[in-house]
């Protein structure tokens, strides 16, 4: 019998799907594509500096609900590349 997922890890697989196309729509039509874009040589500092940008915007409500929704995929992505950055030791 096969068990059903958690419902955390459905949020994440929905998630992450966002994130994936908001970097294949959004991210890479502006910036480019790693290697050859800004954020390649960004170190995992640089990144958390940016989450908190795009953290401290959060209930402004200037922007709206969809810019709003941006910001969180943004973060998403920051903190991937940050996590990589990390491990390359790029700190």
């Amino acid at each position: 019998m096969k068990e059903e997922k958690m419902n955390r890890v459905k949020e994440w697989e929905e998630f992450s799907q966002m994130v994936k196309k908001h970097i294949e729509n959004y991210a890479n039509k502006q910036y480019g594509d790693s290697p050859n874009d800004r954020a390649s040589a960004y170190t995992s500092k640089v990144c958390l500096d940016a989450i908190e940008k795009y953290a401290a915007r959060y209930g402004r409500n200037a922007r709206g609900d969809e810019e709003q929704e941006r910001d969180f995929l943004k973060i998403a992505h920051y903190a991937c590349i940050a996590l990589f950055r990390f491990r390359e030791g790029n700190k």
